[in-house]
């Protein structure tokens, strides 16, 4: 990009902030950009362009959105402590605290992209809504900074450009969507579409094109009717716009209903735009008295607005020459949050912006959510529903609305009222009907919900139950009912110890209470506790007892059991009776058990944390998670081929993932359940007897 472009370019950011931010602002904006220009001096993107075209970009896209000067500032800024010699402490002293932590938060997400493994995709998730949840305008960098991103990817490679595209409809537009930000949302979902889809992307647009282009002057002519008619009727500040519906909708829509383009039936819809909420549903009589509605086809999210403060009525309706279209109709306020979702926090009308109140709900509890999720994978998981929304709306026995996702049951249902209530539910009415906790709710139900003191969660709930807050209020609850695992742990490894030491008959009740008392321990159970939080060493325990003025390790603990204890399995290295293993006491698993080379242990010693060699003898009946690796030719059904061997000696798989190396050979990764190593080497023998199957190992 030469100069002159540059400047032209700047020049327009200008212009667009002009019409809503102080001079000074502005003046201190193109300080910024003077600033960003210098440090990213001789730096390309891979198009060719000079780097700084990226960031006065971002800056004018949420310019559009009117945000704030600091945003803007920040924008401008926001790859340069990560690519430049830039530093927080300059920018601090050029433009002050509020821009430098806001580019702080972008700069600890940039390069954040979220790979094929699960656990690292999990990990970043996690790490977006942290750096979220310390300033909201980190996020709309972000995503502003995507949205550019997607615009110029086509001089990225098409392995690149896939990969880029899946996780951005995966993660960025529906991040986009709860926010409220419509208009990066649509393009981010159409760009996305048009990689991932070219050729229906193309068909669509020229379809789209045909037949907006045949049917202008009547589309011209509906507009102008409906326009004519609120008036005569008193509405005479009312506003008509039209707009095509864009081709990622009509692709989704065609696909979830399994329609032909000739049955989308609302390709072309108006947005009528009045005063107030009074006029809405006034205009929404008008218009239905004009053109005959469809059944079933009116949307009232004025009264039950969307998860992201989204507010309009929609109506489909029968039109002249038999086109169908849709109607929109929503007040100036309504209008105003539907366009800057979010946005409108920093814009001069925020005290209409409903949805940054909505989304700062949202994230607060996304952020409660994290602090109970035990692993990044967890809290991916339970956020997938918030982030694909699909309401329904039913009523306490009151008559309160309560909006929950699509699939949502009765027992989502007793979370949403509140937490103790969910803990202690029972049973339930629906309809004044008794019906099952896992009963699955739909709009206008009115649900009741009976509860006992004694009732409490059950590990099946997480099965029946689809909300985030249910989800994480369950798995709290069954953390806290696991305390008496622990302290079964704690004992069962002292008892171990005092056993392996030949001790145990000669420990009276004088020597216990000494220990406890050094200890700081109320009772042995208090003490048990500790020794299953790893808090207090075994080893320590055991020269309190005894009277030993030298510490000495223990060598090894026998293990035979491990149901019913808090005894859990690394999916680092997959542990399996045969193995040899080492137990690491941790703070909030209790004793989890590795191979005894496995990487993690080896760091886990380095850091001093309490580990015993064990003697583990299982139960025969027990089953254990095991990794492995197959190697096979790409062939049809060679799938059902491995599953059927391995169903053939009783083994269960338990997941599976199928990575392409090349278009003849596959990779594929299994867990499978075994109850020792020999029947894992029996399954590894059974799979390489196949054909088709090039190497099988364990992982």
């Amino acid at each position: 990009m030469s100069l002159f472009e540059k400047r032209i370019l700047i020049s327009e950011l200008c212009e667009v902030l002009d019409t809503y931010m102080p001079k000074d602002q502005v003046e201190s904006v193109y300080r910024a950009y003077i600033v960003a220009a210098t440090a990213h001096d001789g730096q390309y993107r891979r198009s060719g362009e000079a780097y700084v075209f990226h960031p006065i970009n971002v800056a004018m896209i949420l310019a559009e959105l009117k945000l704030d000067y600091y945003c803007i500032a920040a924008a401008l800024l926001h790859d340069c402590i990560e690519d430049t010699s830039l530093t927080q402490e300059d920018i601090v002293q050029d433009f002050g605290k509020e821009v430098a932590h806001i580019v702080q938060g972008v700069s600890k997400l940039t390069g954040l992209e979220f790979h094929t493994t699960t656990d690292k995709q999990a990990q970043n998730f996690r790490k977006l809504f942290l750096a979220m949840s310390t300033d909201m305008r980190v996020m709309m960098i972000k995503l502003a900074d995507r949205l550019h991103n997607m615009r110029t990817l086509k001089s990225m490679s098409r392995d690149k450009q896939l990969r880029i595209a899946k996780e951005t409809s995966e993660i960025h537009a529906p991040i986009a969507r709860r926010l409220g930000l419509n208009s990066i949302r649509v393009e981010l979902d159409n760009l996305c579409f048009a990689i991932m889809q070219p050729f229906r992307h193309k068909v669509l647009m020229e379809q789209i094109k045909k037949q907006c282009g045949n049917r202008k002057k009547i589309i011209q002519n509906i507009q102008r009717d409906i326009e004519t008619r609120l008036k005569q009727e008193g509405l005479e500040k009312v506003r008509i716009t039209g707009r095509r519906k864009q081709p990622c909708s009509i692709y989704n829509k065609m696909k979830i209903k399994q329609l032909k383009f000739s049955q989308v039936l609302d390709m072309y819809a108006f947005r009528v735009i009045v005063d107030d909420v009074a006029q809405c549903y006034q205009a929404l009589g008008i218009i239905h008295n004009l053109y005959k509605p469809l059944p079933g086809k009116f949307k009232d999210y004025v009264a039950l607005p969307k998860s992201n403060g989204y507010q309009s009525l929609h109506t489909v309706l029968f039109g002249p020459n038999k086109i169908f279209i849709e109607v929109q109709i929503r007040s100036e306020d309504m209008h105003f949050i539907s366009e800057y979702g979010i946005a409108a926090h920093w814009h001069y009308k925020s005290d209409n912006a409903n949805s940054a109140e909505l989304a700062s709900n949202w994230l607060g509890s996304l952020l409660a959510i994290q602090q109970n999720s035990g692993t990044s994978v967890e809290f991916l998981e339970e956020t997938k529903t918030d982030l694909f929304p699909s309401e329904v709306f039913v009523f306490t026995p009151k008559g309160e609305i309560i909006q929950l996702p699509y699939r949502s049951t009765v027992l989502d249902f007793a979370y949403a009222i509140h937490t103790n209530v969910g803990n202690r539910t029972l049973k339930a009415k629906v309809n004044q009907v008794n019906a099952s906790i896992s009963t699955e709710l739909k709009s206008g139900q009115t649900i009741e919900i009976i509860t006992d003191k004694g009732a409490k969660p059950h590990p099946s709930w997480l099965q029946i139950v689809v909300t985030a807050k249910a989800k994480s209020s369950i798995k709290t609850n069954l953390k806290e009912e696991s305390t008496s695992e622990l302290m079964q742990l704690g004992e069962y490894l002292l008892i171990n110890a005092l056993n392996y030491q030949g001790s145990n008959a000669s420990i009276d009740e004088d020597k216990w209470q000494t220990c406890l008392d050094d200890l700081k321990c109320d009772s042995k159970s208090d003490l048990y506790m500790k020794i299953g939080l790893s808090e207090v060493l075994v080893s320590v325990v055991l020269n309190r007892l005894q009277g030993e003025s030298e510490s000495f390790l223990i060598k090894s603990i026998n293990i035979k059991q491990t149901k019913g204890k808090a005894i859990s399995f690394a999916h680092c290295c997959y542990p399996i009776p045969g193995d040899k293993v080492v137990g690491v006491l941790t703070t909030t698993k209790g004793l989890v058990m590795h191979r005894f080379d496995c990487g993690n242990l080896i760091r886990a010693k380095q850091k001093n944390e309490q580990w015993l060699d064990i003697d583990w003898q299982a139960d025969e009946n027990e089953e254990f998670e095991v990794l492995i690796r197959v190697h096979v030719e790409n062939r049809r059904g060679m799938l059902a081929s491995i599953a059927n061997v391995i169903a053939t000696i009783g083994i269960n798989i338990e997941h599976l993932e199928v990575e392409e190396k090349d278009h003849s050979m596959k990779a594929l990764t299994l867990v499978i359940s075994v109850t020792n190593v020999n029947k894992l080497d029996e399954a590894l023998y059974a799979i390489k007897s196949l054909e088709f199957v090039r190497s099988v190992e364990r992982v």
